[in-house]
This record gives structure tokens, sequence and C-alpha cells, in this order.
């Protein structure tokens, strides 16, 4: 469980990358209408809680017998695997969503948008809340993807995975946000992806602590 694995690691980013932008896209709005301190600091917190919770639950993990892992470890998967599914057939149904998810990304020459993105607007609590819970929720879903590879094949490969994922949305945000590039990428195919590798892993994991 000390060697890290290319395939972990490719999974673990995608989810990253594929909630990352999901999250962006609340966080941004929050920023576009009650300014970045309130978006930095709600999507901080957020992310720190999603840490805590991690921690403990590997803790906890930590405990348990091998093959008690290898099952929540596979079921993790599987399960979050399906759910991404579920939610790209919803997106596809209501094609619409997608797109209004991404309308946050207004002309930055507007006059709203240079007053809201400045730094010296006030914190607004609602802005904050509602960058919190957005960090939050996509941060779980992250986490569970984190944890099954975690309990399977180590921190390391999961870890591994994750920072990649934050290294590349942040890129991708600085390159083509500004661009206006994001708004012509449906999150929904970014779930479609990651839905179908990390239930093929899941569906993978199941059949090694099935001993078939």
């Amino acid at each position: 469980m000390n060697e890290i694995s290319l395939a972990g690691v490719l999974v673990t980013f995608q989810v990253t990358f594929t909630e990352l932008f999901i999250a962006s896209t609340v966080i941004s709005s929050v920023a576009y209408k009650h300014g970045w301190q309130s978006a930095a600091l709600g999507s901080l917190g957020g992310a720190l809680a999603v840490a805590v919770v991690s921690f403990g639950l590997a803790q906890l993990g930590l405990l348990l017998p091998m093959a008690a892992l290898d099952w929540i470890s596979a079921l993790l998967l599987l399960g979050f695997g399906l759910f991404l599914l579920y939610e790209f057939w919803t997106a596809h149904q209501v094609a619409t969503e997608a797109v209004e998810m991404l309308e946050v990304y207004e002309d930055p020459s507007s006059r709203r948008a240079a007053n809201a993105l400045s730094a010296g607007n006030p914190l607004i609590w609602s802005g904050i809340i509602v960058a919190f819970w957005g960090m939050f929720a996509e941060g779980l879903e992250i986490m569970v993807v984190w944890l099954g590879i975690a309990l399977k094949q180590g921190m390391a490969t999961a870890a591994a995975g994750v920072l990649i994922g934050l290294a590349v949305i942040g890129l991708t945000a600085l390159l083509l946000g500004k661009a206006g590039v994001l708004r012509k990428l449906p999150a929904k195919y970014f779930d479609l992806i990651a839905g179908v590798m990390v239930s093929l892993y899941g569906v993978h994991f199941i059949t090694e602590a099935s001993g078939a």
C-alpha cells in the first residue's frame, strides 16, 4: 500500500477537478455578488471542515480489519460513481441547467462586476455561508473518493491525485476564466467521465474483495 498507483491518482484527480469545477461556479457567483473577501473566507472554511472530517474518518478506518476496508473502499467508489452518472443523466434531461450554472462568468468589464470583485467590499455573512456550503458539499464528494482510494491504496496515492487536481483547476481558472472559456464547458460531461472511471474502479475493487 506504500506504492503510488497511477490508476488511483487518475481517479482522485478526475473527481477533484470535476467537483472543484462545480464548486468554482458557486464561489464565483458569491464573489460577483458579495466580493472576493466573503467568497474566499467561506470557501476556506468549507475546505478546512472537509479536511477535519477526512482526517477523522481516515483515522477510524485504520482501526478496521483489511477485509472490511476492501469492501468499504469498493462500495464507496461504486456508489459515488453511480451517483455521478445519475447527476449526468439528470443534467442531460434538463440541458439548460448546466448553462445556467456557468452564467456566473459575466463580462468582467461591467461596472457591477468591477465593484463586486473589489477587495474593499465588506464581509457579507450570506455570501460566506453560500461559499462555505458550496466548497463543503463538493469537498465531501471529493472526500468520499479520497477515502475509498486511501483505505485501499494508501494516503499517498489519494493525496497525489487531489493535489494534482487542485493545481490543474487553479491553472485552468487562471488561464481560461477571464476569457470566458469555462462558459462553454458543461459540468455534466465532467460528471460523466468521472462517474465512469470511479464506477469501474469500484467494480474492480469489489472483484478483488470478493476473491473472484
